[in-house]
């Protein structure tokens, strides 16, 4: 296949199981960059074998390295963000390469048709469908945030939707392998959001955080309407709501005195009276 005029920068962390796949999978772009983050298992050995290079960063929840290190590394005009848990048709990259590679593309963005699976599902109806990604940006154009979720964007008004090719040529997001996988990534990604919510007032930060909840359970129930597809359904629904309530529990949880204070000054109280008592 022609060699594209992308950079593709993927952050990984201990992703021995799916990178090789990943990796094949944006062997077209002209370069492959991987930021490791001090993977402790085969990570970085395979990672050696496809990457045009393979840079140590350190570790963080989030994507904040390719927001600092991006723009010291890849040459290319355009670049693209995928995550290790990323596919892509080969007919979609080489439709890529050809817009990237012609010097008459007018467009900053490319919306790729998208298909996202999340705990083994794809469907319209799933509250995390989306219809096209847009992380294939001309580097000029290019605005990153640390923000978790929202680290790729763009300040330009010039985006290309690129036609459905065919309906499994796609670029494809492969998340949430099963329940546990799930639970671990909500309590992780909840917890790294709570921890860095930038809002100062309590009343501020919980009303937000519970507005979300009630857009999750609209999403499931009125504009995706998730319970049609049956059981699954309602796992989907359920998991999906789950996510926000977690992140509420999170961000009150942050915002009031809980056990880490209230539970040591009872203990010492109790203690202190135990002490008297067994004193007298």
């Amino acid at each position: 296949m022609q060699k594209s005029n992308v950079t593709v920068f993927l952050e990984v962390f201990n992703e021995e199981a799916r990178i090789e796949s990943c990796l094949k999978n944006f062997s077209w772009a002209e370069e492959l960059i991987v930021f490791d983050k001090h993977s402790t298992d085969r990570t970085r050995e395979i990672a050696e074998k496809y990457a045009t290079q393979v840079v140590t960063v350190p570790f963080t929840q989030a994507s904040e390295n390719i927001v600092q290190n991006y723009s010291t590394h890849g040459t290319c005009e355009w670049v693209l963000f995928p995550t290790a848990s990323t596919l892509i048709h080969p007919r979609l990259a080489e439709e890529i390469t050809k817009l990237t590679s012609d010097s008459g593309f007018e467009y900053d963005v490319i919306g790729m048709p998208y298909g996202i699976y999340s705990l083994g599902i794809r469907s319209r109806k799933s509250p995390w469908m989306a219809v096209r990604k847009y992380t294939l940006i001309r580097k000029s154009a290019l605005k990153l945030s640390t923000k978790l979720h929202h680290e790729i964007g763009y300040n330009s008004d010039k985006i290309y939707d690129m036609p459905f090719l065919d309906e499994d040529e796609l670029l494809y997001h492969c998340t949430n392998r099963d329940a546990d996988d799930f639970i671990n990534r909500t309590i992780r990604y909840t917890r790294y959001e709570a921890e860095h919510d930038e809002s100062i007032d309590r009343n501020q930060a919980l009303r937000r955080s519970f507005i979300d909840v009630l857009k999750s359970i609209f999403t499931v129930v009125f504009r995706r309407r998730t319970l049609l597809l049956g059981w699954d359904g309602v796992g989907l629904a359920l998991a999906y709501i789950c996510y926000f309530m977690l992140k509420f529990i999170y961000v009150w949880d942050r915002h009031h005195v809980n056990g880490n204070t209230v539970y040591p000054e009872l203990r010492k109280k109790l203690d202190d009276l135990w002490d008297q008592t067994n004193a007298g």
